[in-house]
């Protein structure tokens, strides 16, 4: 967790700073469930009002950050919610957290919901979201066109507790590049970025939404190369986890790009814990799609957002709340 950096409202942090606690329906960060918050989760109303609302996302230059600070926006203004982000290493850590009731929501991906580690007892999902893609960046300077090349090189593939990590293992497991001779290094996106800029990293894997922020900005100052998955070991990884997919970065994605590039895409999952009330999971997801051009004008790969696509792919139970949101829309019944 990055030093436990929340974006919440200044009243709240002195709050949490002096012990206070603002149970109600959600939960404040660092404890666990008291008398209250069961009080607060039977509770009838209908909206978020007051409701301490804590979302987990990711790295501060990710795409999971950009749209839960939007998120938490959209909670205030709609529903009155008392909202913030909290800075995590993504994906793992979001599940983990939301598990343990210290975030109300969190983003994740669906290989991260379908790890035999998550405890998916504990969790429901509220909608799905857009694709991450799969992009393994080098340098030009550094002459790495395949995997092959990474073989010797120093390579970054992303922290403990997110989904590139996951990912990227897998990649290079399924390469059969021989372990001891990869340098494995791992850091956030802008570490990655950085590294790559001062030639301390070879190559780094990201998997993000496009096009992915860091990404885009380092391409702006050198020639990157975007190395593509084999499609054998892509055909692999969907025979042995069934949840990733067969994708393309489209060439225009950044700067200096000259073809597509193949790559497999994971669905990305908006989560709450089980207990989240009927009324309360209903609105978190009313209010994202009856105002998701705000979500989408945040960054690109919002657009790919859709209701008719809420319900798919996804390897886990639907809040009853959400439920009977896409009841009501049709979505559920239709497919």
């Amino acid at each position: 967790m990055k030093n436990g950096a929340l974006f919440i409202k200044v009243a709240l942090l002195f709050c949490f700073m002096t012990g206070c606690s603002f149970m109600n329906e959600q939960q404040e960060i660092s404890k666990p469930a008291t008398t209250l918050i069961q009080r607060q989760l039977t509770s009838e109303g209908q909206d978020l009002n007051n409701r301490m609302l804590i979302i987990g996302t990711g790295d501060m230059t990710g795409v999971y950050f950009s749209l839960g600070q939007r998120l938490s926006n959209m909670y205030e203004k709609y529903n009155g919610a008392v909202s913030g982000t909290q800075v995590t290493d993504a994906s793992i850590e979001n599940t983990e957290l939301v598990s343990r009731h210290r975030a109300e929501i969190g983003f994740t991906s669906v290989d991260v919901l379908d790890l035999p580690e998550t405890d998916k007892s504990k969790l429901r999902a509220l909608t799905a979201l857009y694709s991450n893609y799969v992009q393994i960046v080098s340098t030009k300077q550094n002459d790495i066109d395949s995997l092959d090349d990474l073989v010797g090189k120093r390579i970054s593939v992303g922290t403990a507790g997110s989904g590139t990590r996951l990912i990227a293992e897998r990649i290079l497991l399924e390469s059969d590049l021989p372990t001891d001779q990869l340098n494995l290094s791992y850091l956030s996106f802008s570490q990655s970025a950085e590294a790559l800029r001062n030639g301390t990293i070879d190559a780094a894997f990201f998997s993000s939404g496009i096009p992915n922020n860091e990404i885009a900005f380092i391409s702006k100052q050198t020639e990157l190369t975007f190395i593509p998955i084999p499609g054998d070991i892509i055909e692999r990884l969907q025979k042995q986890y069934g949840v990733y997919t067969h994708n393309e970065i489209p060439k225009d994605t950044y700067r200096g790009m000259k073809k597509n590039v193949q790559t497999i895409s994971i669905k990305n999952v908006l989560v709450t814990y089980k207990e989240m009330s009927d009324p309360h999971a209903y609105n978190l997801v009313k209010t994202l799609y009856e105002h998701l051009p705000e979500l989408q004008h945040t960054h690109p790969a919002a657009s790919d957002i859709s209701i008719t696509e809420a319900t798919k792919q996804v390897p886990l139970d639907f809040h009853p709340g959400a439920v009977n949101y896409f009841t009501e829309q049709g979505i559920i019944g239709n497919q």
